[in-house]
């Protein structure tokens, strides 16, 4: 740990303070609340240690006499974490603690590969453990050939997204529902091909035009900050529609089909938080392993 901290030391930064940004020649720190019953104590917290969010790379927490916890920002030169110590300074109210937890992961720079499924995401072992995480970094699943700069522009285009939504007070349906109608808004269904990206999360997030694997890598990087258990599924061979991937998420324990791409075609939400049934009445199809979630209903249903 000391290490690190020499390196962040020598790139400097600026130290947050309950909410008031002080211009110091250190790295980037942030005082959380009180961590009551209504902010969840951010994962590793109460040891002492290092998250490692999805969105804001690591995170030093340190608990402090008086119950409130101390945030160092290690990769302060992120233009995600950045944006969001421009948003604290702002004085706009964010749950800190929640924004970290939901966002972080145990394990750094996790690739994922295409494949007929996505099974090889790794779960995430922090308080928000209900889901599988990808990772903004080279190669993977939410664009495995975008260069660093383009993975750093999906990266904080989901953290603009997590802060004009406050996303960290929402509940998981609403969380899902946000970031569906979201990518239906700010995006349009691309020409076969992936020109300009339109195949992976960079198209549908940066150019705002992508193809169904856009949409659904999209999706997954949305999710996955918000904390919500997310796939990226692909069709396989007897789909009705070849080259073609949505998303599975998670709510309140269960497992749902979201297709936003064909929502986003059709202007409906016919392939909203369907059970794996009724989306293979429609004619799709793709490898059901045991490490690919099951769909046992649609919600409400």
């Amino acid at each position: 740990m000391k290490r690190k901290r020499t390196q962040i030391i020598k790139r400097g930064a600026a130290v947050l303070c309950a909410g008031l940004l002080l211009l110091q020649p250190l790295w980037a720190e942030a005082k959380s609340g009180s961590g009551s019953s209504s902010t969840p104590v951010p994962a590793d917290a109460a040891s002492g240690g290092v998250i490692h969010s999805n969105v804001y790379g690591e995170v030093l927490v340190t608990r402090q006499a008086d119950g409130t916890y101390n945030y160092t920002f290690f990769d302060d030169d992120w233009p995600a974490v950045q944006e969001l110590l421009a948003a604290l300074n702002s004085g706009q109210k964010i749950n800190l603690d929640k924004l970290l937890t939901e966002s972080s992961t145990s394990i750094q720079k996790i690739t994922t590969e295409d494949g007929n499924a996505i099974p090889n995401d790794i779960v995430n072992s922090g308080a928000a453990a209900n889901g599988n995480r990808g990772s903004f970094a080279v190669g993977s699943v939410y664009g495995p050939d975008l260069s660093a700069t383009e993975i750093q522009q999906v990266q904080t285009a989901v953290s603009s997204f997590m802060l004009q939504n406050n996303v960290a007070s929402l509940s998981d349906i609403d969380k899902v529902r946000k970031a569906h109608d979201f990518l239906v808004q700010t995006c349009i269904p691309a020409q076969k091909g992936s020109k300009n990206h339109a195949d992976n999360a960079w198209g549908a997030l940066i150019y705002h035009e992508a193809n169904a694997k856009g949409y659904a890598r999209a999706m997954k990087a949305l999710c996955d900050s918000m904390g919500v258990g997310s796939y990226a599924i692909s069709a396989n061979g007897n789909s009705s529609l070849k080259d073609y991937m949505w998303n599975t998420v998670m709510i309140d324990g269960n497992w749902y089909i979201v297709d936003v791409f064909c929502d986003d075609s059709t202007g409906s939400y016919i392939t909203y938080l369907l059970s794996d049934k009724d989306y293979m009445a429609l004619g799709m199809r793709w490898n059901m392993g045991s490490t690919v979630p099951v769909c046992k209903k649609s919600y409400g249903g």
